[in-house]
């Protein structure tokens, strides 16, 4: 999803509300996921995989333990360290399981009686390791801390193993084909992280006491060994050989804590439905949906056809521009983790296109007005493609002339729908105050409204979705009832008279 859209939606505080993960894997993975246009990978698989975890919970917990070891921040490196050639490697890294060799060789012959005679060469031995492994601390600890959560990741791997069916293995299928050959892997990356036994990530509080001190020996003995210089060194054979092998098992663990985060969401509201995807060129209907953002949020419910959209009226805070974030959001959670907080969504798979929000680009020195022209001119772009979108656009050219904003927005929400070769599959939503709009666009545009009243303490909301346009006017009512004096009111209240009669007169012409 383009970083612009995803603003427009909040989508980050979606993640948010949805991440109930255990890992920094499974939150990278359920980022990615809700990232993912138009649809997130083997979304059958992963409903099944979200099912699993919601109705078994020997195995949600059973998943869950095994996941709660790799809550290291070093965990979002990961991705990175599996890419082909991550680790550099050169020629005089040889040097590594030299020096190691050459001081174990040195240490047995202490046992001889030529020990005398070994002392020297020892003691210069353990001096260019404290050299060499000083040079390069720079370079080793760069990709150490990352190298060192291989173990913990492999033996979760392995743990998760359990997860298998023809359901689940679209997804979780690398657990068996692939952890088998992590194994080196593994064991290279126990000894490098100084902690072989994997003592730190065991629950009990003795282990990790033990794991502690097991540390302080391991700091010691690779001073004089180059332990972790020698893992990174034999490491990097082994990723080159089986990096796509790890890449597939990091997303297998990263899927399935995502499926559990997404089962618990699912648990903690009272209503959800999976989509209905359907051919495109089908209309789309969105029954009684709701925003996960919102507390309390009123549902609502609206039909688009295809090639055709939506003009949403009424006054500021109504609830227009959060019922286009409501249907943007339903569409990438059902496209991306198969849920809608809705009682039914059924739709064409749409590429989910926006621009709602306001804000200048300062990096570029652009004001709103431009980055907003570029945003819409990109839209008009998209809407060449046969793929259907949906586009959300909320106060088009606000900050110009009335006249202008109208044409442009005209000539702009109709491109969208109309391209040179006719009708397309797109639909769109377009929240305005420009009720000209819906005389502009009667064929392509449906008009509806949120209503209101004005009550006592001024401005009353229902947040209820109608249709037709809005009829009511407030910012009047509003000066009357805030003080303004009654000469402004009355000459506001003249002042909007005569621009009802010109625009009349202008109509019937």
């Amino acid at each position: 999803m383009d970083d612009r859209t995803w603003t427009d939606l909040h989508m980050d505080a979606v993640f948010t509300a949805l991440d109930r993960t255990e890992s920094t894997l499974g939150r990278q993975a359920l980022y990615h996921r809700l990232r993912t246009a138009p649809v997130g990978d083997h979304l059958d698989a992963f409903d099944a995989l979200v099912e699993r975890m919601a109705t078994d919970k020997a195995a949600r917990t059973r998943a869950k333990r095994a996941l709660g070891r790799l809550r290291d921040a070093h965990g979002y490196d990961l991705w990175w360290l599996a890419e082909q050639d991550a680790l550099e490697t050169r020629p005089w890294y040889l040097l590594f399981p030299l020096l190691t060799a050459t001081t174990v060789v040195l240490l047995l012959l202490l046992l001889t009686p030529w020990w005398p005679r070994i002392v020297p060469l020892l003691i210069v031995t353990l001096v260019s390791n404290l050299a060499v492994r000083f040079s390069t601390d720079r370079r080793v600890l760069s990709v150490a801390g990352a190298f060192r959560q291989l173990a913990p990741v492999i033996a979760t791997a392995q743990a998760l193993r359990f997860l298998h069916g023809a359901d689940l293995d679209p997804i979780t299928g690398p657990l068996q084909t692939d952890v088998p050959k992590l194994g080196h892997l593994k064991t290279i990356a126990r000894w490098v992280s100084g902690d072989p036994m994997m003592l730190a990530v065991s629950p009990n509080p003795l282990a990790v006491i033990l794991s502690d001190f097991s540390n302080t020996i391991y700091d010691y003995l690779n001073l004089a060994f180059l332990l972790d210089a020698n893992g990174v060194y034999f490491g990097a054979g082994e990723l080159q050989t089986h990096g796509a092998s790890l890449l597939r098992t990091i997303a297998a663990i990263g899927d399935v804590d995502a499926a559990i985060s997404v089962a618990a969401f699912r648990a903690s509201t009272d209503v959800w439905t999976r989509p209905g995807f359907v051919l495109p060129g089908t209309p789309a209907s969105l029954t009684d949906v709701r925003h996960p953002l919102v507390a309390d949020a009123v549902s609502n419910s609206i039909a688009l056809a295809p090639g055709h959209g939506a003009l949403i009226t009424g006054s500021n805070m109504s609830g227009k521009s959060t019922f286009l974030r409501t249907v943007g959001v339903a569409a990438v959670m059902g496209q991306t983790i198969n849920t809608c907080l809705a009682v039914e969504y059924t739709a064409p798979v749409f590429h989910v296109r926006s621009c709602i929000g306001r804000a200048d680009d300062l990096l570029a020195g652009k004001s709103y007005y431009i980055v907003e022209v570029e945003s819409l001119l990109e839209l008009v772009q998209a809407s060449a493609s046969a793929a259907p979108h949906l586009f959300l656009l909320d106060e088009l050219f606000r900050g110009t002339n009335a006249v202008e904003r109208i044409a442009a927005g005209q000539a702009v929400l109709e491109a969208l729908l109309v391209g040179p070769s006719g009708r397309s599959h797109h639909v769109a939503l377009a929240a305005t105050h420009d009720g000209e709009l819906v005389d502009l666009l009667p064929a392509t545009y449906v008009p509806y409204h949120f209503g209101d009243q004005v009550g006592p303490e001024g401005l009353v909301f229902d947040h209820q979705l109608q249709p037709g346009p809005a009829t009511t006017r407030n910012a009047i009512t509003l000066l009357r009832l805030h003080g303004a004096p009654q000469n402004l009111v009355d000459r506001a209240t003249s002042c909007a008279a005569r621009l009802d009669r010109q625009r009349s007169v202008t109509s019937n012409r």
